[in-house]
């Protein structure tokens, strides 16, 4: 079974959430920070390996190419991604089935062959894996748009920042009870065949430009029926995760020439990272 990246899945599954996000009054996917010893870029990624998509804008590649700091939401190095894959597998003896029940872990079973992992590795996977698998789009190559970002940094010689650690990021799904891991389950067990028509209308409003259409999709694709549930991954998804995110690109931007990208929905909002940077004083301007 070839490893799904938790950076992947978890980018993924914040499309798939019922968040508030406010509309976008500007429309654009890359952003000029300037303020004291500040000359800084924001891009905000959908996490695909569509050719369409990691073909860069001439505008995005030459800020990509100008800059001396690559940040993205975590690292992509093999160690990290050996490390989260091994975290998404049950403990000693547990299993699906005996957390799940037989019926849902069987259910569960038949939906992941259809990705190429055999039932006796889903029944040892732990249960918001198995969710966040089925949520994300059927990986090909693994060379989805951030990762390539990732692996050109690193042969150009550019530095590379973390703006979370693989922890931090898995504290989203460990939080979760036995009883929401199970809810989440059933619902994208009775959804996710209809996911690959959302995931286009996704990338077309992405090569569109229009962070209005990708939030409204969003709203229109719960991975919850809950409310309450719904709630608490906008709180640790992305509103917790967006100031986490500021307060690590702050110290980078009197290093040097910095190129930070991340999931688009991370850009808007009241609390999303376009106002978040206004609030602290930065000139935020829209380049493309």
């Amino acid at each position: 079974m070839k490893p799904v990246s938790l950076f992947f899945i978890r980018s993924l599954v914040v499309c798939l959430l019922q968040v508030e996000i406010a509309i976008a009054e500007e429309q654009g996917l890359l952003w000029h920070i300037q303020g004291q010893n500040t000359d800084a870029y924001l891009f905000g990624t959908i996490h695909s390996e569509d050719r369409r998509v990691t073909h860069l804008p001439e505008p995005v590649e030459k800020r990509f190419n100008g800059a001396d700091i690559l940040m993205l939401e975590m690292s992509l190095d093999q160690l990290t991604s050996a490390s989260v894959a091994a975290k998404m597998l049950q403990q000693a003896d547990d299993t699906l089935s005996k957390q799940m029940g037989k019926s849902l872990a069987e259910e569960a079973a038949v939906a992941m062959q259809s990705r190429g992992v055999p039932p006796e590795v889903t029944d040892l996977m732990r249960p918001w894996a198995v969710v966040m698998t089925l949520s994300a789009p059927r990986q090909v190559s693994g060379e989805f748009l951030d990762k390539q970002l990732y692996n050109r940094a690193i042969a150009g010689g550019k530095q590379f920042q973390p703006l979370e650690n693989p922890d931090e990021q898995l504290s989203v799904f460990t939080a979760l009870t036995l009883d929401e891991q199970k809810s989440l389950l059933r619902h994208v067990l009775d959804e996710y065949r209809t996911y690959p028509r959302m995931y286009e209308r996704l990338t077309q409003a992405y090569l569109e430009r229009d962070l209005d259409t990708l939030a409204e999709i969003s709203f229109a694709n719960p991975i919850s029926d809950d409310p309450a549930l719904q709630d608490k991954f906008m709180a640790q998804m992305l509103t917790g995760r967006n100031h986490r995110m500021l307060e690590r690109m702050e110290p980078a931007f009197s290093k040097g020439k910095v190129f930070v990208a991340v999931g688009a929905l991370h850009l808007v909002g009241d609390e999303g990272l376009i106002s978040l940077l206004r609030q602290r004083g930065y000139k935020v301007k829209l380049i493309y």
